[in-house]
C-alpha cells in the first residue's frame, strides 16, 4: 500500500512538472509546436518506460487512468493558443511606439511688443501728458484711451504714508477694447493726450498728488496672475497688425516710475528798498537812450554825476538823483513857507485814513461762501452741488438765502457755461428772512439740472463748478434792512460725470510723429 502511494505521488509530481514546462514553452510562439508535441509524448508514460519491467508496465495504466494531469494537459494545450496570442501582442507594442508620429516642434517665442508708455507730469496737479511710442519696425494697434491708465502713488507724509491707487470708476472706464478708439501706429509714430490727473485720483485721493510722491503707471488691462501658465487673452493694450504676428500681444504696458515735482517756484517779489509800484532799474542801454533826463539836469550836475549812475537812473526817479539835486528839487517843489527837510502837510480829506484808503469795519457782518470740494455723479440728472453760506463777521445779520439766488460757472469738455441766477422779486415773505449769528451758516443743496441749460453736462468727464450767491433781497417792503451782496466761493467744486449722452471723446484719435529729444537731453543721456 505504501509503495502504491509513493508511486502515485511521483506520478503527480512528474505530471505537474510536465504541465509547467508546457506552459513555459507555450509562451514562446516559436516553440509552440514543439511544446504541444512534447506534451503528447509526456501523456504516454508506457512508451517512455522499458518493456521488460512488469512493474512499470503495470503501473503505467493506473497512472494514466488516475492522474488528472493527463486531462489537464489538453486544457493547457487548448489554452496555449490564447496565451500565445497575448504573448505575441506584447512584442508588437514597441513596434507601435516606434512607428508613431513625432510631435511637431514648437515655434520659437515671439518678441515682446516694441511699445513704450510715457507719463509726463510737469506739475503735481496737472495737466499731465500720456504718450505711447511705436519703437519697432512693424505697425501696431492700440486703444487710445486715457481711461485705461492706472496709477499707484507712494506719498511721503510720515503720518499718512501709504500707497494710493487711482483709476477710472467702473462706469467711466471701458470694460473691453474701445473699437472707436482703435489707433494704428506706424513705426516712428506716437499717440499723445493731455489729461487732468484728478480724473483718476478723485476725491480724497487727490491729496496724494503732491510734491515728492512716487508715481507708478500701468496702461491697459491687468496681466494674468504670476502662478497662471495660460497665454494672455484679449483685450490687449498693444497687438500686431501682421498675420502671422510680428510680436507678442500684451494686455498692459508699464510706464517708467517718476517723482512729482513741487510745482513752479514763486514769483520774485520787489526789492525791499523799492517803494510799492516803483519800476525796476533800467538796463545800462536804456539810460543812454533817454536824452530828456540829461537835458533836464543842470550842466554842473552832469559833470559831477558818474557815468554809471546816469545809465542806472530811471526816468523820473527822484531817489536815484545825487544829493545836491534833492535839495534843489525840494526847494522847488515845496510850497511857500515850507522848511526844507520837513514833510509837507497832507492835503487829503480828513477821515480817509493815513493811506487814503476807505476805512473798513472788520467786525461788520459779511457772508463767506464755501462749496464742497468734489462731487461724483452717475449721470447729469443726479448732479448735486452743496454750498454753505456763513456769517464771517462779529455782528448778526438778517438775510434771505434761496436756491434760485445761486449762479454757477461751469468749465468742462464742451467749454464754459454760465447758469444764471434769478433776479430779485421783492416778494419774499417775512419768514424767509433769517438772522445769522456770528459764525452761523446756512447749507443749500442744488440740483444743477434745474438751474443749468440742458446740454451743460452732455459729455462724460471732469468739470469745475464755481458757485456765486446773489443775496439781492433787501426786504425794504417789509421794513427790514437785510444784508445784500454778491459772494463767490473761494474754491470750485470738482465734478466727475460717469455717464452722459455724449461719449468721453468728441473726435477720433490720431497719430503724430514721435517727438525727438532735445540736444540737451541727448547730451545728458550720453553722459
Amino acid at each position: 500500500m505504501r509503495t502504491r502511494l509513493v508511486r502515485i505521488a511521483c506520478l503527480f509530481t512528474s505530471a505537474a512538472s510536465i504541465a509547467t514546462v508546457a506552459l513555459g514553452l507555450a509562451s514562446r510562439p516559436a516553440l509552440a509546436k514543439e511544446t504541444s508535441g512534447s506534451a503528447r509524448l509526456a501523456a504516454k508514460p508506457s512508451a517512455a518506460a522499458p518493456a521488460a519491467t512488469p512493474k512499470a508496465g503495470a503501473a503505467s495504466p493506473k497512472s494514466a487512468a488516475a492522474s488528472p494531469a493527463g486531462a489537464a494537459s489538453p486544457k493547457s494545450a487548448a489554452a496555449s493558443p490564447a496565451g500565445a496570442g497575448v504573448a505575441a501582442a506584447a512584442p508588437s507594442a514597441p513596434k507601435g511606439k516606434a512607428g508613431a508620429k513625432k510631435k511637431a516642434p514648437e515655434p520659437p517665442p515671439l518678441p515682446p511688443a516694441p511699445a513704450r508708455v510715457w507719463l509726463i507730469a510737469p506739475t503735481p496737479q496737472g495737466p499731465w501728458t500720456l504718450r505711447i511710442d511705436n519703437e519697432g519696425e512693424r505697425p501696431m494697434r492700440i486703444p487710445a484711451d486715457v481711461r485705461l491708465l492706472r496709477l499707484e502713488i507712494d506719498t511721503l507724509n510720515k503720518r499718512t504714508k501709504k500707497t494710493v491707487r487711482c483709476a477710472a470708476p467702473a462706469g467711466l472706464k471701458p470694460s473691453g477694447f474701445p473699437e472707436r478708439r482703435a489707433l494704428l501706429l506706424a513705426p516712428g509714430q506716437s499717440y499723445m493726450e493731455h489729461f487732468d490727473p484728478r480724473l483718476l485720483c478723485f476725491g480724497k485721493d487727490e491729496a496724494a498728488l503732491a510734491g515728492g510722491s512716487v508715481v507708478r503707471a500701468w496702461y491697459g488691462w491687468g496681466p494674468p496672475p504670476k502662478w497662471s501658465r495660460k497665454a494672455p487673452s484679449p483685450p490687449f493694450a498693444v497687438e500686431s497688425t501682421d498675420d502671422p504676428l510680428a510680436f507678442a500681444p500684451a494686455q498692459g504696458l508699464a510706464a517708467p516710475t517718476l517723482v512729482l515735482s513741487y510745482g513752479l517756484p514763486p514769483k520774485k517779489e520787489a526789492a525791499g528798498g523799492e517803494p510799492d509800484g516803483a519800476e525796476p532799474p533800467s538796463p545800462p542801454g536804456d539810460g543812454q537812450a533817454q536824452p530828456s533826463d540829461t537835458t533836464a539836469q543842470p550842466q554842473g550836475d552832469k559833470a559831477a554825476q558818474p557815468q554809471g549812475d546816469k545809465a542806472a537812473q530811471p526816468q523820473g526817479d527822484k531817489a536815484a538823483q545825487p544829493e545836491g539835486d534833492k535839495a534843489t528839487q525840494a526847494s522847488t517843489d515845496s510850497p511857500a513857507g515850507a522848511v526844507a527837510g520837513q514833510p509837507a502837510t497832507s492835503s487829503k480829506a480828513p477821515g480817509a485814513g493815513s493811506s487814503g484808503k476807505p476805512i473798513v469795519d472788520a467786525n461788520a457782518p459779511r457772508l463767506e461762501l464755501k462749496s464742497e470740494p468734489w462731487s461724483d455723479a452717475a449721470s447729469p440728472r443726479s448732479i448735486v452741488v452743496r454750498s454753505s453760506a456763513r456769517n464771517a463777521g462779529r455782528r448778526p445779520m438778517t438775510v434771505a438765502i434761496r436756491s434760485r439766488m445761486f449762479e454757477f460757472h461751469v468749465a468742462g469738455p464742451n467749454g464754459a457755461t454760465v447758469c444764471q441766477a434769478s433776479p430779485p422779486t421783492g416778494a419774499i415773505p417775512r419768514d424767509m428772512f433769517r438772522t445769522l449769528k456770528p459764525g452761523a451758516s446756512v447749507d443749500v443743496s442744488i440740483l444743477l439740472r434745474e438751474v443749468c441749460p440742458a446740454n451743460t453736462f452732455a459729455r462724460e468727464g471732469l468739470y469745475e463748478v464755481t458757485a456765486t450767491l446773489h443775496a439781492n433781497e433787501p426786504g425794504t417792503g417789509l421794513g427790514l434792512d437785510a444784508y445784500t451782496a454778491k459772494v463767490t466761493a473761494r474754491e470750485p467744486t470738482l465734478l466727475r460725470v460717469k455717464s452722459a449722452p455724449e461719449p468721453f471723446y468728441a473726435a477720433a484719435p490720431r497719430a503724430v510723429p514721435t517727438p525727438k529729444p532735445e540736444p540737451a537731453e541727448e547730451a545728458a543721456d550720453a553722459d
